[in-house]
């Protein structure tokens, strides 16, 4: 471990840095121990870090803490089983983010099913428990997870969480959902296409129009005894800051709007010099230049590749367990070309809070783009170094996040 000029580095690759940080951000929800986190990091770089080690070291973290757990709760200690739990699918969680760097990432869908089923006795032994939901949507409906306040059933205020491109449910827990319940807020952790168990079970890719998942999201809430019909809102996470934006355009029940952080096109993400290529003559050249000349020096880089790909269709997810890169250029590019707002975002009509990150390094000057293009009542808010909140999603500050978030909600909503 080590240190930068504004923050600490604990892998020299930035993903898994980036993810491990995450973890250690979320010990503020009881989903993880700092001296477990700190204890794996330290053995993944006395090894020397992979793709490799730092699967194998948070997959077996994760399973011993799962032991625990279980052995907690055959002997009645319910509270020492929760807490476990909670920890074990979070570190299992990164063992899922990167599975594709490991000897076996055909293994996906069962390490994913050891994460999950972690989640799933965990919020059964929250108080209230964890409500699992299957709402209508298409042939296999959309898993949620209803969390709600103790006390009396009543109606409350709603949030809808939607997750980005590459984290679990477990993180929406921490990156709002517990913070919201503990306002008096029910929070509603949804799994859309391309997320969760339609991704990892099903082989479901993310869609563009988010309104089309949205909408039976929320035609369930107004039926709710427990929801009030005025205070549905809505935050999207990561990637899906451009999904929620684009669902605000198409769906006016909804009382207000997070994009976290702001942004308008995701292939401005992705690197300028792929996104060159790809506008190429036709696919037959694009294709053959890539896999020619780009594929073959990816080297380490290759899993992080596939694991971006994978969520865009079927041939990327199976490219991405056969351990290659994602193949076909071409049309990733075209897919990924419609997650966009900006043609839509002026057709947002209800109060829409922009978040930003001072040293955004992912798409960085996109939640200003946003802000500018908003004609809605909005605010945009940048978080900073300073914080602790300055990078992607504010890793390592989810209580500062949150409260920006859940302040702003409050208020509008009063």
């Amino acid at each position: 471990m080590t240190t930068t000029a504004d923050r600490l580095l604990l892998f020299s690759e930035p993903n898994l840095d980036l993810q491990t940080r995450a973890a250690l951000g979320a010990t503020a929800y009881r989903l993880a121990e700092a001296g477990e986190v700190l204890a794996t990091v330290d053995r993944i770089n006395r090894v020397g870090l992979s793709g490799r080690t730092y699967h194998e070291e948070f997959l077996a973290l994760g399973r011993r803490t799962a032991a625990v757990a279980e052995s907690a709760l055959r002997s009645g200690r319910s509270t020492t089983a929760r807490d476990g739990y909670l920890r074990a699918a979070k570190y299992l969680s990164l063992a899922l983010f990167s599975v594709l760097g490991s000897a076996r990432p055909a293994d996906e869908p069962a390490v994913f099913a050891e994460m999950q089923a972690c989640w799933h006795r965990a919020g059964e032994l929250l108080d209230p428990p964890v409500r699992r939901l299957r709402i209508p949507y298409g042939d296999l409906g959309l898993p949620a997870y209803l969390l709600t306040p103790p006390g009396r059933p009543r109606r409350r205020p709603a949030l809808i969480l939607v997750n980005g491109s590459d984290a679990q449910s477990i993180d929406l827990y921490a990156f709002g959902a517990r913070a919201a319940v503990e306002r008096g807020w029910n929070a509603l952790i949804l799994e859309g296409p391309g997320q969760g168990s339609l991704l990892f079970e099903h082989g479901i890719p993310f869609r563009p129009d988010w309104e089309h998942v949205i909408r039976p999201v929320i035609d369930h809430l107004l039926r709710s005894p427990l929801v009030d019909p005025d205070r549905i809102a809505m935050t999207g996470w990561s990637m899906s800051g451009i999904l929620a934006i684009r669902a605000a355009a198409f769906e006016p029940r909804l009382a207000a709007v997070v994009a976290d952080p702001g942004a308008v096109d995701n292939w401005l993400a992705w690197p300028e010099i792929w996104r060159h290529l790809a506008d190429g003559p036709d696919r037959e050249t694009v294709n053959r230049h890539w896999q020619r000349t780009v594929l073959p020096d990816l080297g380490p880089a290759t899993p992080l590749l596939a694991k971006r790909a994978e969520i865009f269709g079927p041939r990327f997810l199976r490219d991405a367990r056969a351990g290659r890169a994602p193949q076909d250029l071409w049309q990733l590019a075209h897919t990924i070309r419609r997650f966009r707002c900006d043609d839509v975002a002026h057709l947002v009509a209800c109060p829409t809070l922009v978040l930003g990150y001072e040293d955004e390094s992912l798409i960085p000057g996109q939640d200003t783009l946003l802000h500018n293009l908003l004609r809605c009542p909005k605010q945009l808010t940048v978080l900073t170094t300073a914080q602790g909140a300055g990078d992607h999603c504010a890793p390592m500050a989810p209580q500062v996040r949150n409260g920006v978030m859940l302040d702003w909600l409050e208020h509008t909503l009063a």
